[in-house]
């Protein structure tokens, strides 16, 4: 594996995280037929990278390869959960282009986040992932996570 770099993401590179996300997820339409699979691209989109690298609570850390490229990416923000005890941050997007994939990269960002997480007074952190989704769900369960509810979905005609 070449030399990768695991950096905070810059305030700047929203575009780029844009650009980086639509690559990552670029398969999720076969586990969610109701997805915008262009969503990162969007005006909405746009909004939500350019709050996200600007908001202070929330964190964000990029893969860059040898070359300069962002090649993966995890960023989270506090879940509030009222009803819970503990504190959390939640995964909201995590992911690593095709071509970099089980080289280790998605769990060196995940430790990462638990790194930034704990030094920041968070207790667990919280992900969802599509239920079809065998690849992602090994890979949380691997990096320690553990199963406590179930999503359900109802499509109202």
């Amino acid at each position: 594996m070449k030399p990768m770099k695991i950096r905070k993401i810059n305030k700047n590179e929203w575009s780029d995280l844009q650009v980086l996300n639509n690559e990552v997820f670029i398969d999720n339409a076969k586990y969610d037929s109701d997805i915008i699979i262009d969503w990162a691209m969007s005006e909405v989109g746009k909004k939500y990278f350019q709050e996200l690298v600007n908001d202070t609570e929330s964190v964000c850390f990029v893969v860059e390869n040898d070359l300069g490229k962002l090649v993966g990416y995890i960023a989270g923000s506090p879940k509030p959960c009222s009803y819970r005890k503990s504190k959390y941050f939640e995964i909201d997007n995590m992911g690593v282009i095709p071509e970099y994939r089980s080289q280790g990269i998605g769990a060196k960002l995940m430790e990462e986040c638990k790194g930034w997480a704990k030094e920041n007074g968070y207790h667990k952190l919280f992900v969802t992932s599509y239920f079809a989704n065998n690849k992602a769900i090994t890979f949380y369960k691997k990096t320690g996570f553990e199963e406590i509810d179930l999503s359900l979905e109802l499509t109202l005609n």
